[in-house]
């Protein structure tokens, strides 16, 4: 193994502010630092992400791959079995942290569910491609040496799935995306993630088509709310919901009379909602061509040049922004220590180091 690895988080994190970057990865080698506290949007993504996870290593054995190679030393599993876990585990946090993340396992569920329908007829245009060792592209890593800048320097990333397109030909890599909202075309050209990563599988080898963005969002379809007076579910028109959890609500509603309300008390709303599920998901092929991936790992190699030659972390300078407040998760011992403060209480009470940040399924709701 490599010494020294620079992953496209940690260019893009320098490149963002080099005080966020220290206060992350300068603590110890090998480890980050990291809040405690969990954000609502970061663990729904890593709960659906697992979800993902579980229903593509079952996807896997149906294409014919043994069930070893699949899991390995892990207890065979569907998303079920791991959603079930995840419940469980949820149910041992802190009412004040339930409070913060929300209905997480209900809104996980819903959203995955509405994926898979919407997705049910991919298996027949898509096949789980196997790696070079034979074992199926599922949650695998890359390391590709650096040598411009030194001796054992690497590129690293870790790739969702890799896959046989049977309509467009070839193999892609597809890499899932929980977001609030879907990005926009411009931001997909212009990020370097889809870039660097075929580059990387590239030079290990591979065959590469290119890279797909597989998009869903975390906002949960609306639940509709049933009106006073026994006057049935609302018949909102700018409902955030979806045809599958509208229907649900009815059944839940009116029992076995659901069919009926659906086709008449019901009718235009149900009219209104089909195909609604386009909104929640979205996938993006990415061709990527040699000089978008040259470039890319130009500007990549430059960043890490700069982290590798760069001052102690001590002086690490800060780019302050109006949106530090919101979007930092350093801001607070970031502002006391520009004051002069002793932040070590702060970091010891608000913050944990963990491994290198591949994670696994069991770390999601880990306590600090």
């Amino acid at each position: 193994m490599t010494s020294e690895v620079y992953n496209q988080s940690k260019v893009k994190m320098w490149r963002r502010c080099q005080k966020q970057y220290a206060f992350r990865y300068d603590t110890e080698p090998g480890k980050e630092l990291v809040p405690k506290v969990k954000k609502r949007g970061l663990t729904l993504g890593g709960w659906l992400h697992q979800l993902v996870e579980a229903h593509n290593r079952e996807w896997a054995v149906q294409d014919g791959f043994d069930p070893e190679d699949v899991y390995g030393e892990r207890e065979e599993e569907t998303w079920v079995d791991v959603h079930n876990r995840n419940v469980l585990a949820y149910a041992q946090l802190f009412d004040e942290e339930k409070e913060d993340l929300g209905d997480i396992p209900g809104d996980a569920e819903r959203i995955f569910k509405a994926y898979l329908r919407f997705w049910k007829r991919e298996r027949d245009r898509y096949r789980v491609a196997a790696l070079h060792d034979g074992t199926p592209g599922i949650e695998f890593i890359i390391e590709v040496p650096l040598p411009t800048l030194g001796a054992g320097v690497s590129f690293k990333g870790r790739l969702d799935i890799l896959l046989d397109d049977l309509e467009l030909g070839g193999t892609w890599v597809r890499d899932y995306k929980w977001v609030k909202t879907i990005p926009t075309e411009e931001e997909r050209m212009a990020s370097p993630q889809d870039k660097l990563y075929v580059w990387g599988m590239k030079r290990l080898g591979y065959d590469l088509r290119g890279f797909v963005y597989d998009y869903g969002r975390t906002k949960a379809p609306a639940v509709p709310r049933v009106l006073q007076r026994g006057r049935g579910i609302s018949k909102r028109k700018n409902m955030d919901t979806t045809l599958e959890v509208y229907v649900a609500a009815l059944k839940e509603y009116y029992g076995s009379d659901w069919k009926i309300m659906a086709k008449t008390e019901y009718r235009e709303v149900i009219k209104r909602l089909k195909g609604r599920d386009v909104l929640w998901f979205r996938r993006e092929p990415m061709p990527v061509d040699k000089p978008a991936r040259v470039q890319a790992m130009r500007e990549f190699l430059g960043s890490a040049k700069q982290i590798k030659r760069r001052y102690p972390a001590a002086n690490a300078p800060r780019s302050y922004f109006y949106s530090c407040k919101f979007n930092c998760e350093y801001h607070s011992p970031c502002v006391a220590e520009f004051q002069g403060l002793n932040i070590e209480p702060l970091l010891k009470k608000n913050y944990q180091l963990v491994s290198e940040r591949y994670t696994e399924m069991e770390d999601l709701l880990a306590g600090g």
